[in-house]
This record gives C-alpha cells, sequence and structure tokens, in this order.
C-alpha cells in the first residue's frame, strides 16, 4: 500500500492497491497456512478439510488479484504488459502463478486418491523418506514451489509499485518490513519441523494417508 503523502489515487492506483491486498492475502495467509496444516496436523481428522478449503480460498484470491491486475493495466492503455517494451517480471510471476496455482489444485485431487499402505520409515528426516506415491512428493514439492512465487510476486510488485505508480509515491518502508518479518516466520515454521525431525534422530514415522481412518493413526507430518 502506497505512502499517503502522495497526490492522491487515480482509477489506476486503487486498483492496484485492492489487487496487492488480495495478493498478500493469498501469499501470506491461506497458502502458507495451507502449507502448515498439511505440514504440522495431518494427524487431526480435520486436516485435510481444512487444507482443501484453505487452497480453494488461495485460488480464488489468485482469480480476483489476477484479473484486477489485468483491468488496472488496461486501464491505462498499456496492453496487457505481458510481452513488448513494457514487459516485466511481476506480470510475468503473475500470469505463471494463476496457471501453475490451478495444476497446483489438479495434483492435489489427484494426489488425495492415491492410497498408500502404512509402513514405518527410520532416520532423522522419515518425512521425506516415506514412501509416499510420487504424485503425493510432486504435490507437496510443487506447491512449495508455487508458494515460492508467490513471495517473490509480492516483493516484485513491490519494486514495481516503487517504479511506476501514477501517484508517483513508494510503498511504506514499515510495510516492506512485515512482509520479510511474515516471510522469515513463515519459512522458519516450515523448516523447523526438519530440525526438529533431525534433533530426534532415528524414530518410527508411519506413512500419511487422507483416508480419516489412516489419519487417526498417523502422527508424522508432511514435507
Amino acid at each position: 500500500m502506497p505512502d499517503a503523502t502522495g497526490p492522491g489515487f487515480d482509477y489506476h492506483d486503487t486498483l492496484i492497491i485492492a489487487h496487492a491486498v488480495f495478493a498478500s492475502m493469498a501469499a501470506l495467509i491461506t497458502a502458507p497456512a495451507a502449507i502448515l496444516v498439511a505440514r504440522y496436523f495431518r494427524s487431526r481428522t480435520w486436516w485435510f478439510k481444512a487444507h482443501i478449503i484453505l487452497q480453494i480460498v488461495t485460488v480464488a484470491f489468485t482469480i480476483i488479484f489476477f484479473t484486477i491486475s489485468t483491468v488496472a493495466v488496461a486501464s491505462g492503455g498499456h496492453g496487457t504488459q505481458f510481452v513488448g517494451p513494457k514487459k516485466d517480471p511481476h506480470h510475468d510471476l503473475g500470469l505463471a502463478i494463476a496457471i501453475l496455482l490451478w495444476v497446483e489444485a489438479i495434483f492435489g485431487v489427484a494426489a488425495h486418491y492415491t492410497h498408500t499402505a502404512h509402513a514405518i520409515t527410520r532416520g532423522a528426516f522419515p518425512t521425506i523418506k516415506a514412501k509416499k506415491s510420487p504424485l503425493r512428493h510432486l504435490h507437496a514439492w510443487y506447491g512449495i514451489f508455487v508458494a515460492g512465487l508467490l513471495y517473490a510476486g509480492i516483493k516484485t510488485g513491490i519494486d514495481e509499485w516503487n517504479m511506476v505508480a501514477d501517484s508517483g509515491t513508494l510503498v511504506p518502508r514499515g510495510i516492506e518490513i512485515a512482509f520479510w518479518v511474515i516471510f522469515a516466520l513463515e519459512l522458519a515454521a516450515y523448516v523447523i519441523g526438519w530440525f526438529l525431525e533431525a534433533f530426534r534422530g532415528e524414530r518410527k514415522s508411519h506413512m500419511i494417508s487422507d483416508h480419516p481412518t489412516d489419519e487417526e493413526k498417523d502422527g508424522t507430518p508432511s514435507i
């Protein structure tokens, strides 16, 4: 959100602010929450429903912020800015995210219907070594990759506002700091699970299943 010391916001900048709000909710709230729920709460019967709801909301936010940004760019007579002299990384990332999130949703649905019998996995990192189906591993790592693109989209969006906002304003320093703090906390919240596993050393970990009867038996976090 821009600094209010500028001359005011025109139609284009107002739309971009709305775009930034929805993009921030997707990148900093719903997408990380969906990943962390799958990471730490797969032993709870409610985890899958929560994961699905958060993913659906993320996709909805993505549709909204992509649509708003397209209207905003068109309102200034700048075309799509995906090609040509006005092409920039932020718009390329936005288009990639809009497409890849739909692919991730398809992977998630397909992975849900791949059932793997329980097995015992030992070692420092049982959640990585767990003998899940390749599709489930793909869904997990692909989701992390898309989340990374969402974070990158926020950073490039901040940079773009600072360079081309019609109001001539800059994103307040406090908002930039807040972004990096939230990013660091969410990254730490995810990675710390691996350190905890390594610290505990050799231990038993059961295979993960999306089926309720298996969830109650399983206490191992996802990737």
